[in-house]
């Protein structure tokens, strides 16, 4: 069939599947990589590549496709959760810390976004005490309020949760 119409949605996505399910994830990649070349604009081929990038541990690859389905889909904060775990991942704080940011503004009560915002922001305190400051990241007393907001929101969302959830974060929360 795709010999035919090699622009068939249908069946380069069954063909894909198959391979991937057949455990050729080089080859869905490959096949994955011909579609999108293709048919650009479909985010969800987008997720799958990053997914299967995730599974080979190529991390900026993952990267550069969640980059391209946040282009399609920028109001949707799940995307940006995605890219922000992921760029944590790697160790790109201060693109991180914006990444989490962007999801707790778009989704206010977001508990993911406000723990990343928080582990995030302390993680570059520490980093900025030990070394010289960065370039693209805020000065210390702004992580510092950043924290303690993310700690703030964080406290109130487990304080609707009930006794048991509250305790366990309000322990993590005290380090």
């Amino acid at each position: 069939m795709l010999d035919k119409d090699p622009t068939n949605v249908l069946a380069s996505k069954r063909l894909i599947a198959i391979l991937k399910s057949q455990g050729q994830t080089s080859l869905a990649i490959s096949e994955l990589i011909t579609y999108l070349d293709t048919h650009g604009n479909d985010f969800e081929a987008w997720i799958e590549l990053s997914h299967l990038y995730l599974a080979q541990h190529m991390y900026s690859q993952a990267a550069f496709c969640l980059e391209e389905v946040i282009l399609l889909q920028p109001a949707n904060h799940f995307f940006h959760l995605q890219y922000a775990e992921l760029q944590y991942t790697m160790g790109n704080l201060d693109l991180a810390l914006k990444e989490y940011l962007r999801v707790v503004e778009l989704s206010t009560d977001n508990v993911r976004g406000f723990y990343g915002v928080k582990l995030t922001a302390d993680r570059l305190m520490a980093e900025t005490k030990a070394a010289k400051k960065k370039e693209n990241v805020p000065q210390p007393a702004t992580l510092g309020r950043l924290s303690e907001l993310a700690t703030e929101r964080l406290v109130s969302a487990y304080n609707r949760a009930g006794d048991t959830p509250k305790k366990t974060a309000e322990n993590w929360l005290k380090g």
